[in-house]
């Protein structure tokens, strides 16, 4: 079934504003910060045709990223989508020259997990992460810093 997923669905970036709005309404139903959003933040729209099935954001900074808002529209959880978006992200920004990316979260740790990502203290954090509107404010310092090599 996920190769089927996989074979029907694209991931484009948000370039319209029509597109960002979109992506936006979903991350703000799954209560993601949206604030600091602005043009200079890569936001990406998992579609399945014309139906948006989820969202990501990146950041990136030199050789590192900071992976943004994976969300998954709720009537399509737990069908692969996320796992797919994270394989999609981390394939662009691999050939983009990243070669670690970073994120927060208070509610996904065990999903990352799975992706390989690894927890790691918040003052491991390279410094272009640390100064982040995500990393100093958006997100409780409660949340889960996780790290992973691509």
């Amino acid at each position: 079934m996920q190769q089927q997923i996989l074979n029907n669905t694209t991931l484009k970036i948000a370039l319209t504003e029509e597109d960002r709005k979109q992506a936006m309404a979903l991350l703000q139903q799954h209560q993601l910060p949206t604030s600091d959003l602005d043009d200079d933040k890569l936001l990406y729209l998992l579609m399945d045709g014309e139906k948006i099935i989820g969202t990501a954001g990146l950041e990136i900074f030199e050789d590192c990223a900071l992976l943004r808002s994976v969300s998954v529209a709720k009537e399509e959880q737990g069908k692969g989508y996320g796992k797919i978006i994270n394989e999609k992200i981390e394939m662009y920004a691999k050939e983009s020259g990243i070669e670690c990316m970073y994120l927060l979260t208070t509610t996904a740790k065990d999903f990352f997990h799975r992706q390989g990502y690894c927890a790691i203290e918040r003052d491991a954090v390279a410094v272009s992460i640390k100064q982040t509107a995500e990393f100093l404010s958006l997100c409780p310092s409660s949340a889960i810093v996780m790290k992973k090599r691509i």
